[in-house]
């Protein structure tokens, strides 16, 4: 372990369309609603992030915009997506810390999703301050977290119902056999 690896801070985010979990430590420490509210005058500043900014939802003036960067589970916006990212990220440590520390991230993304989209997820984390960046699939992310051994020539089917897209997939052999993803889930109305 080199001195350089001391600064790297691990952390696994499942970013969704309703909401986005960052987990630091064995611990959840970011559970925020996905939206970012910005000033229309200048996109970059950040006004709110999470619940301050999901409060200013449909209530703001012509001067700032809410925004939510995830549609469908995947990045619809991706420079708000970054700019949300980051600032989630800065929610992680409450006091600002003397040498701030490259992070390697582990981000959960819907079996169903391009290579285009996978490139924008890996951007965005990038941009975010991201030293390494790995991406899983979220239904095996959720086999693997329920404790099922994906090895196993055994077929398990895993529904996942999001905020924007219900994943229904088989996994085996350590893989996706096959995966389906509907457009309706938690936020249809």
């Amino acid at each position: 372990m080199g001195l350089f690896n001391w600064f790297t801070q691990e952390i696994a985010i499942d970013l969704g369309t309703a909401n986005t979990l960052i987990i630091h430590n064995d611990e959840v420490v970011v559970n925020e609603p996905s939206i970012i509210a910005l000033n229309r005058n200048n996109p970059k500043e950040v006004l709110a992030v999470g619940k301050r900014a999901l409060m200013m939802h449909e209530k703001t003036h012509e001067s700032i915009r809410t925004v939510r960067p995830l549609k469908d589970g995947v990045i619809a916006d991706f420079n708000a997506a970054e700019l949300m990212i980051r600032e989630l990220i800065k929610l992680v440590y409450t006091k600002k810390p003397m040498f701030p520390p490259s992070w390697r991230m582990m981000i959960c993304i819907p079996s169903s999703i391009t290579e285009v989209e996978k490139r924008a997820v890996r951007d965005s984390a990038e941009q975010a301050g991201a030293k390494e960046v790995y991406l899983i699939h979220e239904p095996m992310a959720a086999a693997l977290g329920i404790g099922i051994d994906v090895e196993e020539p055994v077929g398990n089917m895993i529904i996942d119902i999001g905020g924007g897209t219900t994943g229904i997939t088989v996994i085996a052999l350590a893989g996706i056999v096959c995966d389906q993803s509907i457009r309706i889930a938690g936020d249809y109305q």
